[in-house]
């Protein structure tokens, strides 16, 4: 971390305060030892009886106040909103005149405890030599800036690097787990032939013992083969078929229950599309699965409308009590990270929303 707060154009936006720890103090202190430890030996050699030890210390902690109140306070005041930069040309004038009349001042103070006081003159000769000395100061203070804005640029930069191999690895680990369904849905497909032809032989036999039993056979063949049925080799199914196999889970989901469900299922359009098969189903499942659909004050809505290539698809029941406490489990983040997989980020919006008493599910896809 650095030891100051860090502005350039590049990084103000993303501007955040940095604390100053002991380290940092101690390298900062350390540096100036040696800065000021070198230029007084100079001025030593060339006039041992000059400039008083206490009469270097102000002159120091003056330059020293002026080299961060450069770097820390103007240049971050002028980029830390994205300020025009020309506003410099201002501040920078106004700064050399502070350490000047701070210089003018100190020289007065000083004289107060000399044995000879010192003539103060505020001529040309005095102004310039302060100018001279504040530029070199500012000089050394920008370049100060310029190295600690490059650190932090490059800090981030490296901060955005390992971010990216984050998400890269969490998409490789996607497609992971894609492939793994992938393969489960494969093998769920084995030998289903025996298992429709189980099914119709029961159907043969319980159809006029119990036309209802029968009539669930049917809904439960045609799930079943929808499920396990073919895909285009883009991995979608015909949109209609996922319309119809919505139809029928309702349907086989009404004979399980002795009171009839409050659902209605309204549909819109011709569903001429292709689509990710059973990613509809999703939200109708969590529907069963979480909400109440046999209050008539409170009856279940399932909307799928189609036209002009978009298709919206929404629903929205009454929660149960105990929802808030169970989730909505993983079949919702299935559903997303499918929606990923065969749509643009633009192409789709998916908004949940839930209150006190309804959960709704509204889906927008622009259909290729």
């Amino acid at each position: 971390m650095n030891t100051f707060p860090l502005l350039n154009p590049q990084t103000a936006s993303s501007f955040m305060p940095m604390k100053l720890s002991t380290r940092k103090l101690l390298q900062h202190v350390i540096a100036w030892v040696i800065f000021v430890f070198y230029e007084v030996s100079i001025v030593l050699v060339l006039n041992p009886k000059g400039t008083l030890w206490w009469e270097y210390t102000g002159y120091y902690l003056l330059n020293i106040l002026l080299f961060y109140l450069n770097a820390h306070v103007l240049f971050s005041y002028v980029f830390r909103k994205s300020r025009p930069t020309h506003l410099l040309l201002l501040l920078i004038p106004l700064e050399l005149a502070f350490y000047t009349m701070a210089e003018l001042g100190m020289e007065s103070f000083f004289n107060v405890f000399r044995t000879s006081p010192v003539p103060i003159t505020l001529d040309l000769r005095f102004v310039l030599g302060r100018l001279w000395r504040g530029v070199y100061f500012l000089g050394l203070s920008t370049a100060y800036w310029f190295v600690l804005s490059t650190i932090e640029r490059n800090r981030r930069i490296n901060q955005l690097r390992v971010q990216q191999a984050i998400r890269e690895k969490e998409k490789a680990e996607l497609e992971h787990h894609l492939a793994q369904s992938q393969n489960a849905y494969l093998r769920a497909q084995i030998n289903p032939h025996m298992l429709f032809n189980t099914l119709s032989f029961i159907y043969s036999t319980v159809q006029d013992a119990s036309p209802k039993a029968s009539e669930g056979i049917m809904l439960l063949s045609e799930v079943m083969h929808y499920a396990l049925g073919p895909v285009h080799a883009d991995g979608k199914t015909d949109l209609s078929r996922e319309i119809t196999h919505i139809q029928n889970y309702i349907a086989l989901n009404q004979l399980r229950f002795s009171k009839p469900l409050q659902l209605q299922l309204c549909l819109e359009g011709q569903f001429n599309h292709r689509f990710p098969p059973l990613l509809l189903l999703t939200f109708i499942e969590n529907m069963f699965k979480h909400g109440i659909l046999n209050d008539p004050a409170h009856p279940a809505v399932v909307m799928a409308r189609c036209s002009d290539s978009h298709l919206c698809f929404s629903t929205r029941n009454l929660k149960r009590k105990s929802l808030l406490k169970e989730g909505f489990g993983i079949g919702i983040q299935n559903a997303e990270a499918r929606l990923r997989e065969h749509y643009a980020q633009e192409a789709y919006s998916l908004d949940i929303e839930a209150d006190e008493l309804y959960y709704t599910i509204e889906l927008k896809i622009k259909l290729v």
